[in-house]
């Protein structure tokens, strides 16, 4: 699948994304083979979805709701190469580990899971950040045109500014068949080595810790040793120097 209808907003297949996973669920990617998108009302923020699952008025006046807002998942990603933030907020022990990919490659992962209905149900965009009456305008008319799978996917790459940090790249599949999937879990098959090109550990990761993940990582996965690295974000200043007249 080419996956060119499918990216939305300034990205483009070869744009690398980053994901920070705790070191469990790291693994069990490469064990289980498995990538994992969640419903959105999982996430913290109470806007998430708020579009599928607002009132619906027709312009004859008539009220409802949206049946298909539990058949929509995602799966949040990062255009930041280095952020503290990132780090502190999904790695609270210290010992997460962040993958890299790039858009084309993830695309094409849920893709190749859902060959019969890929141009419809699997995009990836960026995250657009709109204050709360941006957000609402938006509503308004996001389905003008009507409700199609393109803006469906688009109702979910907005958020408000408080999150603009995240810098978030989504991928997103919309449920074909009506199938529940179980624990709000939608799973499809992966291979992580063709996937993921690095994995990148904790910077506060003690350095002596660092070696003995690195060669865990090296057993489990596949991955080579030049593939492991060790955050540099808090590595010592070198080079400064203060002329003084």
């Amino acid at each position: 699948m080419s996956g060119k209808t499918q990216i939305i907003g300034k990205i483009d297949r070869k744009t690398r994304i980053y994901r920070i996973f705790r070191k469990e669920y790291f693994f069990n990617l490469f064990s289980e083979r498995e990538n994992v998108l969640v419903r959105p009302k999982t996430w913290e923020d109470p806007f998430e979805n708020v579009i599928l699952n607002a009132e619906v008025r027709t312009a004859k006046g008539e009220k409802g709701r949206f049946g298909f807002h539990d058949e929509v998942y995602g799966q949040c990603w990062t255009l930041h190469t280095a952020s503290d933030a990132m780090w502190k907020i999904y790695s609270k022990r210290k010992d997460a580990i962040r993958v890299r990919t790039t858009v084309g490659h993830l695309l094409d992962s849920l893709g190749a899971a859902n060959s019969d209905w890929a141009h419809t149900t699997c995009f990836i965009g960026k995250v657009d950040y709109m204050s709360e009456t941006k957000l609402r305008a938006f509503a308004g008319t996001i389905f003008r045109d009507g409700i199609t799978p393109d803006a469906i996917a688009r109702s979910l790459l907005i958020k408000r500014y408080a999150y603009k940090h995240e810098n978030e790249v989504r991928l997103i599949f919309i449920e074909p068949r009506n199938k529940k999937h179980p624990n709000g879990l939608y799973r499809h098959g992966i291979d992580p080595g063709a996937l993921f090109d690095q994995a990148m550990a904790d910077p506060r990761l003690p350095y002596e810790k660092f070696l003995r993940l690195k060669q865990q990582i090296v057993k489990r996965t596949g991955l080579t040793k030049k593939q492991v690295k060790r955050s540099l974000l808090y590595r010592e200043p070198e080079g400064f120097v203060v002329e003084i007249p």
